[in-house]
């Protein structure tokens, strides 16, 4: 099939960029990714300790803790997925341990990282109009309050590459052609959540349509029609301008960084489409050639004991508790999900050396906060769940947050718990600049720069979609899959979608679900990390469960300051009240004997 040729005069222009990619890719080799490995050239000593940081928020999408730290033993040596964001991001800078999504659904989690606010508060609610996707983000004021025109007006310039929200461009809702308030430099995908191309994609570039970049081959046949050349980026053997769009974001990200202003601060946020997965065969995102089968055979990230297709799921909802087994072709294909998950991520990887070497050769490094992150995670088999995301237990809810950057030690972390909602007040904090709306998050700055400080803020948890709403995995538009209790073939969910607006709240050890069908989850995440035993049931822990209710029902209305307030100590569990009971008595018991033996003492003297 035939490369598809870009259809306007913007387009064009694109395209001659991409074909001299090889050559501009093979300088940065030379003046970037060989020498500076993150460190600022020595003009970066005398940057004004009082100019502006700027930023570089990387964003990927439905990826998981497990696939930032995943390795695969090849001939005796760990492979890593991950190494650069590893060594230049967490080694270089700060990693939260503890960094929750309240809402882990792709739309809502992104418009909170944007304006500092709960789903129930930005009111994006789902992925699909009226109330979600692009379309919903659109009619609402979070459209033009959020980071973009907070720190355009206090003088950044602000760039967007990538993803940006579903629904994005997709017909007839939205066509595309709007470049949102706040933004100087707009590079986004159209029709990215429902297409999920890695070749044949368009962009809109700065208002102008680009595109399509390669051949998105057919819905039958499920193949691109060509990929990229094995030496692509950097050296094409066979001449083609190179397509793949992790690597053509990469360039991007390059170009907008070499082309601001050194007196300019920026804001650049990168979001990735990986390592969500597309249509293809076989299932899972597609990854760069060169990385083609490098993760082949690496196991799935969690095992029988830790939650894999769980065995006695009794103490779970009733829509876990009525869902099989996953069968071998389930697991089969879940295992190849997963790893042609890690081989996209390592395109993405590469991504982070890129905008770290980028901004040591602009002496911008020292004064840059570079921030990693994803939009929600994803199920591998936990729970016996597949391709779904958008339910609170850890795989979906507890993320990559590593931040590195001016005054933060290297190599550090912290247990604080942190939440998407606290990415914009840090920002705006860091930045200087203000917000035009109430926010919901608060600043994580202090915890940056004192790692072993803590709060008992808590975290709430909340959802609005059923399975109508969230698209599936694996299947286009018109195929997505509705509520219904069979199994469909692909990589789609694997169970009917549980009840609709459940909550919930992290705080402490402890997290704390609320389905609106009167079920409820307790977990000890401390001592259950992979939630196979539900405690809500326990007597001893009623007190507990009490006040994690209490705690619940001031945060799901919450705004504002009111979301950041700190909640009281736990009370004690029964056994633990009963003890300090008896102690109390035995203590009043000794009390009264004194006084006994001191009357009695009184009277015979």
């Amino acid at each position: 099939m035939q490369m598809l040729a870009p259809h306007s005069s913007s387009s064009r222009a694109q395209t001659r960029r991409l074909a001299v990619a090889a050559v501009l890719l093979a300088l940065l080799g030379c003046l970037v990714f060989g020498s500076l490995q993150g460190t600022d050239r020595a003009g970066a000593a005398q940057q004004s300790a009082q100019q502006k940081p700027s930023f570089v928020v990387i964003q990927i999408d439905d990826a998981t803790l497990d696939q930032l730290y995943a390795s695969l033993n090849v001939g005796g040596i760990d492979v890593q997925a991950m190494p650069y964001t590893l060594s230049l991001i967490a080694g270089r800078g700060i990693t939260f341990n503890r960094y929750y999504v309240p809402y882990p659904l792709c739309c809502p989690s992104r418009v909170s990282l944007l304006t500092g606010r709960y789903a129930h508060n930005h009111n994006v609610r789902g992925n699909v109009p009226p109330n979600g996707g692009f379309t919903g983000f659109k009619a609402r004021q979070a459209y033009s309050n959020n980071l973009a025109p907070w720190l355009q007006a206090a003088g950044y310039r602000t760039i967007h590459i990538g993803k940006f929200l579903n629904g994005y461009g997709d017909e007839p809702f939205d066509e595309g052609k709007d470049v949102p308030p706040g933004w100087n430099a707009w590079h986004s995908v159209l029709r990215a959540d429902t297409n999920h191309y890695f070749y044949g994609y368009t962009l809109n570039d700065n208002g102008v349509l680009d595109g399509p970049f390669g051949d998105p081959g057919s819905w039958d046949t499920r193949e691109y029609g060509e990929r990229d050349d094995f030496g692509c980026p950097a050296a094409p053997l066979n001449g083609k301008p190179c397509f793949y769009e992790t690597d053509v974001f990469n360039r991007i990200a390059y170009e907008e960084m070499v082309g601001t202003s050194p007196e300019q601060p920026f804001y650049l946020q990168l979001d990735y489409t990986a390592p969500h997965g597309d249509f293809r065969r076989p299932a899972g995102p597609e990854p760069a050639t060169r990385h083609y089968n490098t993760f082949a055979g690496a196991p799935y990230p969690h095992d029988r004991a830790q939650g894999f297709n769980e065995g006695s799921v009794n103490d779970k909802p009733r829509f876990i508790r009525e869902a099989p087994y996953l069968s071998l072709n389930e697991i089969h294909t879940y295992r190849v999900y997963y790893q042609k998950a890690l081989e996209s991520l390592r395109s993405v990887d590469e991504g982070v050396k890129t905008v770290i070497d980028t901004l040591g050769s602009l002496s911008r490094l020292r004064n840059t906060y570079v921030i990693f992150t994803s939009d929600n995670g994803f199920f591998y088999g936990e729970h016996r769940l597949t391709g779904g995301k958008f339910i609170a237990y850890e795989p979906a809810t507890h993320l990559p947050l590593l931040i590195r950057g001016p005054g933060i030690k290297p190599g550090t972390s912290t247990g604080e718990l942190a939440a998407n909602i606290d990415i914009a007040p840090t920002i705006l904090e860091l930045a200087g600049a203000s917000a035009t709306k109430s926010i919901d998050g608060r600043s994580l700055v202090p915890y940056m720069k004192d790692p072993a400080l803590r709060s008992r803020r808590p975290i709430l948890f909340e959802s609005f979609v059923e399975t109508a709403d969230v698209e599936a995995n694996g299947e286009p538009t018109a195929q997505r899959a509705r509520v219904s209790g069979t199994r469909r073939r692909g990589a789609s969910a694997s169970i009917v979608a549980p009840p609709k607006d459940y909550e919930g709240i992290r705080l402490g050890p402890y997290k704390y679900i609320e389905w609106p069908d009167g079920e409820k989850e307790l977990y000890d995440i401390t001592k259950d990390p992979y939630e196979l035993n539900n405690i809500v049931r326990i007597r001893n822990l009623s007190p507990i469960r009490a006040f994690l209710h209490a705690q619940l029902v001031r945060l799901e209305t919450c705004v504002g300051k009111t979301c950041q307030e700190v909640a009281p100590k736990f009370p004690l569990t029964r056994n633990e009240q009963r003890k300090v009971d008896k102690q109390r008595r035995e203590e009043e018991r000794r009390k009264e004997k004194e006084r006994e033996e001191k009357r009695h003492h009184k009277r015979k003297g």
